[in-house]
């Protein structure tokens, strides 16, 4: 290479070395704003929120086992896997001719104590009627004794008085039979209490006969009855009904198999409540000191990705789970509008909401950056974008909110 060749290619070397960086320092501090966009800073609301993963669960009591507590042959079990029942649906039957015999022959011990008793009873009553009429009476000739008496002796005395006068008005005979008068009326009067005390008598007696019978009647009435309730208890263990409008989940015998009840009522089906439903949220170890009981959730089910459901958190389990070596506390999610449309075990995209800021300062997330240990924005002055740093707040999907550095008005640059 000649000495003229080589310092040509020196001077170009050094032309397009000092244009780069001529051009770097154009580029670092010209600061241009073209190609960004620009946002006007408001003041706005943002809502911090918290995404997390859940399924759809039975509720507590939404599912339970049905089972037989006696032992026998089914004889019918109209359900399969699957089926919606209704409250009072047949599930199944139990051999039960024995047990229905004992029911009828527990009704008809029933009606032999009403019939036995009730004539009786009745016609005790009656005659107690019949004995209070006769004390009545009893007492009528009792006051018309003591009537009878008091004429007599007034009669006698009167007599005596003239029989026995200066004048002798009267006869000996007509005195005579003053006193036997008297003498009759006074046992008359004594026969009239004798009589009343016996009637009255004969009343306790008759009462006491009665109080009697009725407590008999209540007794073995008592007794009757409840061997029929026994009866009937036993003869409905023979006969399963639906407890609650639900589906057939699970089903566990079929007819002509026996049942042997033991310790533990054999399983016959499991019926679940498809509205007794809830969402339980997986909520990560890092997120839970925000969460609490009463925040608002929103959520989605990929089976109807256009449709969102609403409830809030009831309950926090205090345990945690454990999935892929990651640690999340369960939230249980209830209020929500529930039905066919959600099954057990879908998985649920939660959105828990948990605070929400009005009229603060806001500005587009991408609008933030994180350079050299801070949080800064562009701010548009004239032509030029000036780096500003910030404070950051809450951010949520669209908008962060900032605490210091900018105000309403200020125009930031951003791209996005």
């Amino acid at each position: 290479m000649t000495r003229k060749r080589a310092a040509a290619i020196l001077l170009i070397a050094v032309l397009i070395g000092g244009g780069g960086v001529w051009f770097a320092h154009k580029k670092r501090s010209g600061r241009g704003t073209s190609g960004y966009k620009t946002f006007k800073v408001v003041r706005g609301t943002v809502v911090e929120s918290i995404m997390a993963t859940g399924e759809i669960r039975p509720a507590t009591g939404a599912e339970i086992s049905l089972g037989a507590r006696i032992t026998g042959t089914v004889v019918k079990e109209p359900i399969k896997l699957g089926d919606h029942v209704k409250k009072g649906d047949l599930i199944a039957v139990i051999d039960n001719r024995e047990l229905k015999a004992s029911l009828e022959s527990a009704r008809s011990q029933v009606k032999k104590t009403i019939d036995s008793y009730g004539p009786l009873i009745e016609q005790q009553r009656f005659e107690i009627k019949r004995l209070e009429l006769g004390v009545e009476n009893a007492k009528e000739g009792l006051v018309s004794a003591e009537a009878g008496l008091t004429f007599a002796r007034w009669n006698r005395q009167s007599r005596k008085m003239l029989f026995e006068g200066r004048f002798r008005g009267t006869s000996e005979r007509d005195y005579r039979e003053a006193e036997e008068m008297f003498i009759q009326a006074k046992a008359s009067l004594e026969q009239a209490e004798n009589d009343l005390e016996s009637a009255r008598f004969a009343l306790r007696k008759g009462k006491s006969r009665l109080g009697q019978l009725e407590s008999e009647y209540r007794h073995e009435l008592a007794i009757a009855r409840d061997n029929l309730k026994k009866a009937e208890i036993n003869y409905s263990y023979s006969v399963l009904r639906a407890p609650f409008d639900g589906i057939i989940t699970y089903v566990s015998t079929q007819e002509g198999e026996t049942v042997v009840a033991g310790l533990n009522a054999p399983q016959f089906v499991k019926i679940l409540n498809p509205l007794l439903v809830e969402n339980r949220v997986y909520i990560d170890e890092t997120d839970i000191g925000k969460v609490k009981v009463g925040m608002p959730v929103t959520f989605t089910v990929d089976a109807y990705p256009g449709r969102s459901f609403k409830g809030k958190i009831v309950q926090i389990y205090p345990t945690p789970v454990l999935q892929n070596n990651v640690v999340y506390y369960l939230a249980v999610v209830t209020g929500f509008a529930r039905g066919d449309g959600l099954r057990l075990q879908m998985t649920t995209h939660n959105t828990i909401i948990v605070r929400r800021l009005e009229n603060v300062v806001i500005v587009p997330n991408d609008a933030v950056k994180y350079q050299d240990g801070r949080y800064v924005v562009f701010v548009k002055e004239g032509n030029r974008r000036e780096t500003v740093g910030v404070e950051i707040g809450v951010s949520d999907t669209d908008h962060t909110e900032i605490i210091k550095g900018l105000v309403p008005g200020d125009v930031v640059l951003y791209k996005g």
